[in-house]
């Protein structure tokens, strides 16, 4: 072949690679823009006295919550909700765990609701939320010299194993259909919502993300670090039918979790669908977990 005819195939080879590795940035970034879904219902809808508050994210976000009082004495426990949702979305959670006797503080992510941010990073930055929902709570006064609780749902969940597992304030963690990694995860949505395989675009996408956040998604991994949690408890909910996260996912953060453990595998249920199968039931294993763990802490 002559070396003309070499170059201009180069040349093609390198287009296509170059605008293939464009459009699935485009495409992923696109999906880091998401509507904000308004709060559509307050905590007095459930039978809830609330506060209304405000506090920044470690790196000077404003974020917006309720403060949800049973007793002063008694535990909190931090609610973060799934991705696109908001504080709103967990409301029937956060009734069961104030009558069962918990404090408890909820608040939106950045780029969700009421929260300052324009873009979501899957979980990523939004560590820095949950820290300062944690600073917002240290600084509140005659706060109980006790641990928290933090239950987390989808993104919500990713977030609180990865601030779980280097903050001992956090004694007792309850995490539901939560990814085990980020790049992982990316490649699944990829070829279930795009058809797309792995191999490149998930390079692509995991690049893009890269250039937009500063970190490889692989650094998001709570399977990486949920060993780190203990000797403080992990209960992880997951349903077997879950396109989304597979079961597969749950069964890896069980295992690379320490002591103490559980894991509650759901039957027939899709992703965050396992609370709406049984509420009376999922609620009782919820608030016993919590119990066992934080009453007496």
């Amino acid at each position: 072949m002559a070396l003309g005819g070499l170059v201009g195939m180069l040349d093609v080879l390198f287009l296509l690679i170059f605008w293939t590795w464009v459009v699935t940035g485009a495409l992923f970034l696109r999906n880091t823009f998401l509507p904000r879904m308004p709060i559509q219902m307050t905590p007095d809808a459930v039978g809830l006295s609330y506060e209304p508050v405000r506090f920044r994210s470690t790196d000077g976000l404003w974020l917006s919550g309720w403060k949800l009082t049973a007793d002063l004495q008694a535990p909190w426990i931090i609610i973060c909700h799934g991705l696109g949702t908001n504080r709103a979305d967990l409301l029937d959670v956060a009734a069961a765990l104030v009558q069962a006797g918990y404090n408890v503080l909820t608040f939106d992510f950045r780029a969700h609701a009421e929260s300052q941010g324009k873009v979501t990073s899957f979980g990523w930055r939004e560590q820095r939320d949950l820290e300062g929902a944690l600073a917002f709570l240290g600084s509140l006064p005659d706060m109980p010299e006790r641990p928290y609780g933090v239950y987390g749902v989808s993104m919500g969940g990713a977030v609180a194993i990865m601030v779980a597992a280097r903050d001992e304030r956090l004694a007792a963690v309850a995490v539901d259909s939560i990814y085990s990694d980020l790049e992982e995860s990316i490649a699944h949505h990829l070829k279930l919502l795009y058809r797309l395989p792995r191999v490149p675009f998930s390079l692509f996408a995991g690049s893009a993300y890269r250039l937009r956040f500063g970190v490889w998604p692989r650094r998001m991994s709570p399977v990486s670090v949920i060993g780190q949690i203990s000797p403080r408890a992990v209960l992880v909910v997951q349903g077997d039918g879950d396109p989304r996260v597979p079961l597969a996912q749950g069964q890896a953060l069980f295992q690379a979790a320490g002591e103490p453990k559980d894991l509650w595998v759901i039957q027939g249920t899709e992703h965050l669908a396992s609370l709406r199968t049984d509420p009376a039931a999922y609620m009782r294993r919820l608030v016993a977990f919590f119990d066992s763990f934080l009453k007496h802490a």
